[in-house]
Formats: structure tokens, sequence, C-alpha cells
């Protein structure tokens, strides 16, 4: 006798994950069975608790349950995990989960390292890569590449011309990035007018009564009273890139720092905007182009 094949498919000959009785945040004791072995969607309108569902419950239990098989010494090194608030959850395996939240800001972050798949990575770069050893500085990202040629003697003999390279790790003026962040100075201030006046700043929080533009006006390394195009490049430097200095502003013992690094901390250094030009250093040309004036209309 010919046997007929089943019509079940393979992977309903697995077990099924039960909830039953989650109340966990909006949950209003709900008991389900999910199919392993498939894929399954929550659909509903915000605030149905999908997100309570499948976070809160399931992988919530799913990560308590695993941390529970390490020693109580480990598990004082790991993020604690509340019992989700449901009667009971039958049938849970290990469960993989991808957060919902955004990434960080950090340029450097990649999917290995959102991932923490780069420790793998690494090791199988370490296992199965060919070593290529290079100059003692080809690995070091603080050492730049330098080029340079002359002329040598070698044992006394005729002059020969030379030229070497050091081929270095990180470029110092983009940081590995391909680009670098500059200031629109327009976008900061109006050159046609003295720092007294109201309408000079045009950065928000920047006012010539308050402290942010008192700094400035008030630091005697240049006329207040003066337009900014007016001044001397001694002076333009000082208003612009001076580096961190103690002095006495208004009585007050305050530190001057000129308003492009000012700003720079401030606002580049979060990602906040600016100008991303290409990079004059190693990198070469390459970038795009940002305007300040989207931060404050």
């Amino acid at each position: 006798m010919k046997t007929q094949p089943s019509s079940q498919h393979p992977a309903d000959a697995y077990q099924t994950i039960q909830v039953m009785g989650a109340r966990h945040h909006n949950l209003k004791d709900v008991t389900v069975s999910i199919p392993k072995r498939r894929l399954t969607v929550f659909t509903g309108v915000s605030g149905s608790g999908k997100s309570s569902l499948a976070f809160g419950v399931i992988a919530a239990e799913s990560q308590r349950l695993i941390n529970e098989t390490y020693s109580a010494f480990v598990q004082g090194f790991m993020p604690h995990q509340d019992r989700p608030q449901v009667d009971a959850v039958a049938g849970l395996t290990s469960a993989i989960i991808v957060d919902q939240e955004r990434l960080g800001s950090d340029p450097r972050s990649t999917v290995s390292t959102a991932t923490d798949a780069l420790p793998m990575l690494r090791m199988l770069f370490a296992r199965l890569g060919s070593p290529n050893l290079g100059s003692p500085t080809a690995f070091s990202f603080n050492q730049a590449t330098v080029q340079a040629s002359g002329a040598r003697k070698v044992n006394g003999q005729k002059a020969e011309r030379v030229t070497f390279t050091r081929q270095g790790g990180m470029c110092p003026d983009c940081e590995g990035l391909g680009r670098v962040s500059q200031l629109d100075l327009d976008q900061l201030y109006d050159k046609t007018l003295p720092m007294s006046h109201p309408d000079f700043f045009k950065v928000p929080g920047y006012t010539s009564s308050g402290w942010s533009g008192r700094l400035y006006s008030e630091s005697g390394l240049y006329p207040a009273d003066v337009p900014v195009q007016d001044f001397s490049d001694q002076q333009l430097a000082d208003f612009l890139y001076k580096e961190p200095t103690k002095m006495k502003i208004a009585g007050i013992n305050m530190t001057y720092e000129g308003l492009v690094p000012r700003l720079q901390k401030s606002l580049l250094s979060k990602g906040e905007g600016g100008y991303a030009g290409p990079c004059s250093g190693f990198c070469g040309p390459g970038g795009d182009l940002y305007s300040l004036s989207g931060l404050w209309g």
C-alpha cells in the first residue's frame, strides 16, 4: 500500500509558546499560543500591547530564564531581569532580541558594533586572514601617513635621491571619517555690525546683553563698538580661534575661548550639523555640504 504524504508542514510538528494571563503594562489578562518555527506578526493600533507581549513578556522571560542558569557570581555582573506580570509562560527557548531603539549617533557605529558581531569577525579574520607585516606605525591610528624625499650617501659613495612613505593610520584631519565639519561664519554673526549690537549674534542663546555675548564684547581683546569686518587679523583670530584663556571679564574670573572652537564643542561634537566638507588631509576630496542655518531656521 502506498503511503499518502502528510499535508502537515514540518514546522507544525514543533511545539508552541504558551502565554497565559499576561498582564504586563497595558495587557489585560492575555492568553495566546505562538507556533515555533513560524513567522508570527503582532499587529494592532498603538498602545494595544504588541511590544509589551513581544519584549516585555516573551523576550524578558527568556532572558531571565537564561540568566538563572549562571552562577550567582556571574549573575551579579548581569542586568537584573524582573519577572513579567504573567501567570505562566511555557515552551519558551532562547530568544534573539532586535530592539526597537534607534542606534546611537556615533558615526563610527556599524552593523557589527551594534550587534556585537565585531568580536566574532575579529576572531574570523585572525584565524583565516593572511598577516601582512607593514611598517612599525602601520597599525597606529595616532600616526599620520607622511611622505618625504631627499638625497643620501651610502658608505661615502655618490649621493642618490630617495623617496619614502611612512604608512600611518587614522587621518588627523577627519579622524578616519573621510570628511571634516566646519562652521559657516556667516551663520554665526553679522560681520557688518559691532559686537554690542543686539542683532550681532545669530546663534540661539547668544545675545549682546547675555553672558554668552558679554564674554566676547567685554573681553578687551578687541573693540566692541567696531564692526567685525574692520578687525585686524590678530583681533579676528582672537575672536574666532583663541585657545581657552583664564581672564577677568566684567569683574569675574572666566575662561575665554574663541567662538569657533566653543561652538564646535557644543554643536559639531554632538553631530548636530555644520559644514561637512572634503577632507583636506590624507583622505583627499569628498564629503557632503550641510548648513548650520537648519539648526535655528
